[in-house]
C-alpha cells in the first residue's frame, strides 16, 4: 500500500523525458476513493480502487486544446494508468483542490494554474 508521497514519487517517475523538460504536473489534494467517476471535458474516469489523481499538461504556455494527459496511482498496488486528453480539468467541480505537483524548469511562472486561497 502507498502512502500520498510515495504515489506522487511513482507518478513523477513515470514522467516521459519531454514532460520532465516542459510540463506542469497537477495532483489533486485528496485521493479519490474506489468508485469515484471523474468527469472532465470530453474524459470520464471511473476510479478502480483508492488513487492519486493527476493531469499533466504536456505545453503549459499553449491555449486549450493541446496534447495532456490524466493518470491515476493506485495506492493498493502502485499500478499507473494513463488517459491521452486535450482539455484540462480546471473549473470542473472535482471536491478537492488541484496543486502544483512538479513544474519543469522551462515553464514560465505565468503559465501555472495555481489555486486561489480559500476564505
Amino acid at each position: 500500500m502507498l502512502d500520498a508521497s510515495q504515489a506522487h514519487a511513482a507518478l513523477l517517475r513515470e514522467l516521459t523525458e519531454a514532460e520532465r523538460q516542459g510540463a506542469v504536473v497537477y495532483e489533486l489534494a485528496q485521493t479519490a476513493t474506489q468508485g469515484t467517476v471523474l468527469s472532465f471535458p470530453h474524459q470520464t474516469i471511473t476510479v478502480p480502487s483508492d488513487a492519486l489523481v493527476a493531469f499533466i499538461d504536456r505545453d503549459p504556455t499553449a491555449n486549450w486544446g493541446h496534447s495532456c494527459r490524466y493518470a491515476l496511482v493506485e495506492l493498493s498496488t502502485g499500478r499507473i494508468s494513463s488517459w491521452e486528453a486535450r482539455f484540462p480539468p480546471f473549473g470542473i467541480p472535482t471536491g478537492s483542490e488541484w496543486r502544483v505537483a512538479y513544474m519543469a524548469a522551462s515553464v514560465p511562472e505565468g503559465a501555472v494554474v495555481r489555486s486561489k486561497p480559500s476564505n
